[in-house]
């Protein structure tokens, strides 16, 4: 029996999307059992190995998770998402899940960010990729890294928006997005 082209590309992607989500569960097996075993290193009275053995277990599970956006917000002094146009706008961003680029005794953590201005519907209006950078180096692995990008708001006409803001993780090629919804002003 022949199978139709259609249906073989609809099986492969359903086959490759197994295959990811099976990688995703035995990484995440992993993890359980190496904090396990920093659970089991620390009730044997043994504390600085059971450090260890629970660093090693935090490193992993970041190396699995996805790449998100914990935290996204204008300026958090506004009492509102509402800007008059062309206003200058500050963006905080808390990610989670990068990855460190390694060199000598230090680590380093690069997004890049693309953002899009659009109607709520979904219609584009404004779209710039590469637009900022998220950047810290230092000699440990900053799990609590967070960021601020500055943007001029497009003179917009009075209405409901959306900036799209997508971090591009130069270390392991992870993406995340978020979407934040804002007011232009007639002020």
């Amino acid at each position: 029996m022949k199978v139709p082209a259609v249906k073989f590309r609809t099986l492969a992607a359903t086959a490759a999307a197994f295959a990811m989500l099976s990688a995703a569960t035995a990484k995440a097996d992993d993890v359980a059992d190496m904090a396990l075993e920093a659970e089991t290193l620390l009730r044997s009275n043994e504390p600085a190995t059971a450090f260890d053995a629970m660093d090693a277990a935090v490193d992993a599970f970041w190396r699995a998770a996805p790449l998100i956006i914990k935290d996204a917000r204008f300026d958090p002094k506004r009492d509102s998402a509402s800007f008059a146009p062309s206003e200058q706008v500050a963006i905080h961003l808390r990610p989670l899940g990068y990855g460190f680029e390694i060199g000598g005794d230090s680590n380093r953590i690069v997004l890049d960010a693309d953002i899009e201005i659009r109607t709520p519907g979904g219609l584009v209006l404004a779209q710039s990729d590469d637009f900022g950078r998220l950047e810290w180096t230092g000699q440990g692995k900053n799990r609590n890294f967070a960021g601020r990008i500055s943007i001029e708001m497009p003179d917009l006409a009075v209405g409901d928006y959306e900036l799209k803001l997508t971090l591009n993780d130069q270390a392991t090629q992870k993406t995340a997005s978020v979407v934040l919804p804002f007011n232009i002003s007639g002020e």
